[in-house]
């Protein structure tokens, strides 16, 4: 297999890793990345034309899938947000303080 396949079946396995939300194994495929795009040769030959034109069209998929899964985490990081500021409402009119965790990442 040459090298322009072996990044063509990366990138794929990349984009089902991404699509899935599998965010903890890409970790894994990025160094297996590395080690491809280390072997690429300088110039690519002609008959690795369309293996280059795949693994684009893979990357740019990728980068769009990975935009919306931060997207979709920001906002439920937002909810979250919003839900504990609504609990602390509640507990304020009921007189009982409400606990607060010494740190939570939110501020």
């Amino acid at each position: 297999m040459s090298v322009f396949a072996a990044l063509v079946a990366l990138f794929r396995e990349e984009l089902a890793l991404v699509t899935d939300g599998r965010w903890e194994d890409l970790a894994e495929l990025d160094a297996r990345r590395a080690r491809l795009l280390a072997a690429l040769p300088p110039t690519a030959p002609p008959e690795a034309r369309d293996e280059i034109r795949e693994a684009l069209r893979l990357q740019a998929l990728s980068a769009t899938a990975l935009r919306e899964g931060l997207a979709e985490t920001a906002a439920q990081l937002g909810r979250l947000g919003t839900g504990r500021t609504a609990a602390a409402g509640y507990a304020a009119g009921t007189g009982m303080a409400m606990s607060r965790p010494a740190f939570n990442g939110l501020g």
